[in-house]
């Protein structure tokens, strides 16, 4: 044996490859008690000839010094010392070059946490990564060690090092079935991801499918020969079949397939008869995309003729959701046995589903040539069977929904009998109070329905475009005839009261019946308040008095049900629109959405809030500190890591389709309009409240949005009560300040922002700035308005159908403001400049009179009063762009001055009209910024204290036709709602207007 190394059989855990390597130096060079733990570990291993088990004394110290050494490191790593600061880093790198072992788990989490920050995520699976492979392949037995080092890896999204950690604790543990489906899972999604090479795709593939298919042929092993006992590695669960068919249908071939769902055990009717739907959904969902027709048939057939131990129909026979697959099915042919559908003598329980599936089958498969109703009696077999399920399920409160996509296929004969005659009828029919105020809210939603279809009216030729309503003849020129609306509103408020005296204290009533009354009423004013014709007047406002009508019968209701959800939101969208935003945050508050949903929902309350009331998001403030922190810590935390911890959480709970789906939910957070909205509004409230912004252009709300990533809106309306017909604009459309998130509206608004954000910063008053420190300053705000004007110039020319009109201002001037300041810089002075400055400068000022012009002039009149409270969106566009007018003249101006001082020659300084012009552009955002504060001040000096204001509010709100509604609305609510615009005000006065 060589004196020089140990054993070539022998490998220490910390790869000790040559004794030279650790002669110790004296100690006043230097002393690293690792170094000679490591020399007296390795002259123990060579004296006892490769021995291990003589030396444990000495592996067990250099073990721990190590380990030391380790905590060492990434304590210092802590430090502000620059060249402490990578030590881990650089021990990273130097383990993973020299293919060292780091057994010790403890080790690798501290290195991990204290690169966290320094090494970029997609690093890790040339980092953190190798290092969990070698600790678990050096410890496969360790089940605690390898499953956290698993668990790191997904967290991380190193597909490649958990799918290598994830085989060999099968391998280690093949005792434990879940571990075998993690195995197989995780290989399977390493197939489907880019960091899988091109040529080991395929190879994954067959490997993840290989092992489920042995499994499944366990399972169906166990089931021919009737065992009681299901193998231990065999497929059990639902979430193992579906995971099944996710890699047969992503690996395998169309037979692979086709034998899986004739398989007597895993097939979709022998699981859908077993109470499990998700497999048949998935498969009738690959039927009609493939638009296999006689195959959806077939299938969906074999689930309807499903019978119990007598004989009769069972619940699962009558699944509403396989009817529906069913008679899409048979739309297409002609072969189906549609009789399924004529079954009679059923349970209650059964009975509605096959009646509405005797409805749709009428409506799809039937021909209609004929007309819906003859002689003023329903004739056409659709209409027929509509009326008989709305006869029996007429008490029931979900019968509208039900109904409503075959309502809006009728025609106008038929769908005025249903709203205007034979529901009536039913009305007088019913005896008990709680059914018969059932019936009759349903006839006010189907009348409803009818005023905002098409087919309700009929165009008149004329020199203004106007309808015939072909219900009560009126002519209008609205989208909805306002006759019909005001009776249905009356109709709606006489239900109202007479059920709140009548039957106020009972719980179907007080919870059901009167909140969906009073959303009749309001939907009715609201449809009443836009009185623009789609297409002609576009830009008409809305009338205030009906939308103030609207907001406070849902505010009466929402004192008697805090907690009805629907009346909740449309509240928040009513008060946002009529300016009273702290009313809009304690209705929102009420809602108490949470984290999990806050990105779908956040936008409904959020979008343009810091525009309406900046104040209501001051961080400085309890309830903006928590309004704000809602948001960012919910992308701070989901998005930490590649992955959410709720990751592991699938993993052990064995969701293998929550696991499969996890990172295209990650990718939609990533990039999603919200997310991007949330910073646009948080750093837009702390700019007009003159608080600092942080560090906008270091935040990755920001830094991660380049101009190719398509931000996706995933806004959810579906909480909504939906009675419009789908060719009308929702009512929740029609409540929003503007269109809704877009990709095209996010870039816009962050490159604003980043815009303010560069030409608004103040180095601070301590800092004494060298005039080559300012020339890197100025470099930096000439590349950085370069890259906006570029980037702006590819999403405003398509932002009409995005923004407001007033928003289309602001951006198209932040867009032009970001090429005159390159041009002050870049172009030869000699050059004639003064042409092209004066259009830009026009266009700027243009743009500052278009909106002040578009502003109310306060009059001393409550209707001006109430249309400015409405227009505070408009007044934060006016100031943000006269600011940016300002802030880009004042640069100019001071780089000339600048460069006047450098170059006293003066062929380096702007020619004096363009000085002039840039100065004229200052002046006119100047008086802009001037006459918006102005508006402010007078809009508080109208409303004032509030008593008087609300005085002269309750005559003018409901004048023409609202007393009965002002005898029901107290004068409270009227306070309140004063309140909140009293509150807005003040918080406008903190607004900076310099």
């Amino acid at each position: 044996m060589s004196d020089s190394a140990p054993p070539a059989s022998e490998k220490d855990p910390w790869n000790i490859k040559s004794k030279e390597k650790f002669e110790t130096k004296s100690k006043s060079e230097f002393y690293d008690p690792c170094q000679e733990a490591a020399q007296r570990s390795y002259k123990c291993l060579y004296r006892n000839g490769g021995d291990k088990s003589m030396c444990g004394e000495y592996f067990q110290a250099y073990r721990d010094c190590k380990a030391a050494w380790i905590v060492k490191v990434c304590a210092e790593s802590q430090l502000d010392d620059p060249n402490a600061k990578f030590a881990a880093v650089e021990a990273v790198d130097k383990f993973v070059k020299d293919g060292t072992v780091v057994k010790d788990v403890d080790g690798i989490d501290l290195l991990e946490w204290a690169t966290l920050d320094l090494i970029p995520e997609d690093a890790f699976p040339e980092t953190i990564g190798p290092l969990r492979v070698r600790a678990v392949k050096a410890a496969p037995k360790d089940k605690i060690a390898a499953t956290r080092c698993l668990q790191s890896c997904l967290l991380h999204w190193d597909l490649v090092s958990a799918q290598q950690i994830a085989a060999i604790i099968d391998r280690s543990f093949s005792q434990e079935r879940d571990f075998m489906f993690w195995n197989i899972v995780i290989t399977h999604m390493l197939a489907t991801s880019s960091q899988s090479p091109p040529e080991k795709k395929k190879l994954y593939g067959m490997l993840a499918q290989r092992q489920i298919q042995r499994a499944a042929q366990l399972a169906e092993q166990a089931h021919a020969s009737e065992s009681k006992e299901a193998p231990a590695r065999g497929i059990k669960t639902e979430e193992e079949i579906l995971l099944l068919y996710d890699i047969v249908e992503t690996h395998g071939t169309a037979d692979d397939v086709k034998t899986l769902i004739e398989s007597p055990l895993f097939s979709p009717i022998a699981q859908f008869l077993l109470g499990r739907k998700e497999l048949f959904q998935r498969t009738a969902a690959n039927y009609r995309k493939q638009q296999d027709w006689e195959a959806l048939c077939n299938l969906c057939e074999s689930c309807l003729s499903h019978t119990d131990e007598n004989g009769e129909l069972s619940l699962l026979a009558c699944d509403w959701l396989v009817w529906k697959n069913f008679i899409e099915g048979a739309s297409y042919l002609k072969s189906c046995n549609t009789e399924l559908a004529r079954s009679s003598g059923l349970k209650p329980i059964y009975k509605r589903n096959v009646l509405l599936a005797r409805v749709s089958s009428a409506f799809t498969l039937q021909t209609h040539d004929d007309d819906d109703m003859k002689d003023d009696q329903p004739f056409s077999l659709r209409l027929r069977e509509l009326l008989n399920y709305i006869q029996d399920q007429k008490s029931s409160a979900a019968c509208f929904d039900d109904v409503k996509e075959f309502l809006e296929q009728l025609d106008i004969s038929g769908l005025k009998h249903v709203a205007y005659t034979y529901i009536a009828q039913l009305v007088q029919s019913v005896d008990d109070p709680i059914k018969r105020a059932r019936v009759s809210l349903l006839s006010l939603k189907t009348q409803y329905l009818l005023s905002t279809c098409p087919i309700g009216r009929v165009p008149i030729a004329g020199e203004k475009p106007s309808s015939k309503c072909l219900v009560c003849n009126a002519k209008f020129e609205s989208e909805s005839c306002p006759t019909c609306l005001t009776k249905i509103s009356e109709e709606a408020l006489a239900a109202y009261k007479s059920a709140s005296k009548d039957f106020g204290e009972n719980p179907v009533i007080q919870n059901e019946i009167l909140p969906e009354l009073s959303v009749a009423v309001a939907f009715c004013n609201v449809k009443l308040a836009f009185r623009s014709r789609p297409g002609y007047i576009h830009s008409s406002p809305p009338v205030s008095q009906h939308l103030l009508r609207a907001l406070f019968i849902l505010e009466h209701q929402a004192f008697l049900t805090p907690k009805h959800s629907q009346i909740s939101l449309l509240l928040v969208q009513l008060h946002l629109l009529l300016g009273s935003a702290h009313r809009s945050r304690e209705a929102w508050h009420g809602l108490a959405v949470k984290r999990t949903i806050v990105d779908s929902l956040a936008p409904i309350f959020y979008d343009r809030l810091s525009t309406v009331s900046p104040i209501i998001l001051d961080s400085s403030d309890s309830w903006g500190w928590e309004l704000v922190e809602t948001l960012r810590s919910h992308y701070v935390n989901s998005l930490k890591l590649k992955m959410p911890r709720r990751l592991i959480d699938a993993f052990e709970e064995a969701s293998y389709g929550s696991i499969i789906d996890m990172p295209k939910y990650i990718e939609n957070l990533r990039s999603g309009c919200t997310r991007a909205m949330s910073l646009v509004e948080e750093v837009r409230a702390d700019r007009l409240l003159g608080e600092p912004c942080g560090e906008f252009l270091n935040d990755a709300r920001f830094y991660e949005v380049p101009d190719d990533l398509v931000l996706r809106n995933v806004v959810d309306h579906g909480s909504f009560p939906s009675w419009d017909c789908y060719s009308s604009r929702p009512v929740h459309e029609r409540l929003r300040l503007g269109p809704g998130p877009s990709n095209t509206r996010c870039h816009l608004a962050l490159l604003a922002e980043a815009f303010q954000d560069i030409l608004s910063y103040r180095p601070p008053t301590v800092y004494k700035a060298t005039a080559a420190v300012m020339g890197i300053d100025n470099t930096f705000v000439i590349e950085m308005m370069c890259r906006i004007g570029n980037s702006m110039s590819k999403f405003v020319h398509k932002a009409s159908g995005h923004c407001t009109s007033s928003e289309m201002l602001y951006y198209e001037a932040v867009n032009v403001l970001a090429t005159l300041i390159p041009l002050c810089v870049g172009i030869d002075k000699s050059a004639p400049l003064s042409g092209i400055f004066s259009q830009i400068t026009e266009a700027v000022k243009a743009a500052i009179t278009t909106q002040l012009d578009e502003l109310p002039k306060l009059d001393g009149t409550v209707a001006q009063t109430v249309s400015a409270l409405r227009s505070f969106h408009e007044v934060t566009m006016l100031r943000d762009t006269a600011m940016v007018a300002k802030l880009t003249a004042q640069w100019i101006l001071s780089f000339n001055e600048r460069e006047k001082e450098r170059d006293r020659s003066g062929s380096s300084n702007l020619p004096k009209e363009v000085v002039s012009q840039v100065k004229g552009l200052q002046a006119a955002a100047e008086a802009g910024l001037k006459d918006g504060k102005s508006l402010i001040a007078q809009l508080k000096q109208e409303v004032g204290t509030g008593s008087e204001f609300v005085g002269k509010l309750r005559p003018w709100v409901f004048e023409d036709g609202g007393r009965e509604l002002n005898d029901l609305v107290e004068d409270g609510t009227l306070k309140e709602v004063v309140e909140s615009w009293r509150q807005n005000l003040a918080g406008w006065g903190q607004v900076k207007w310099t």
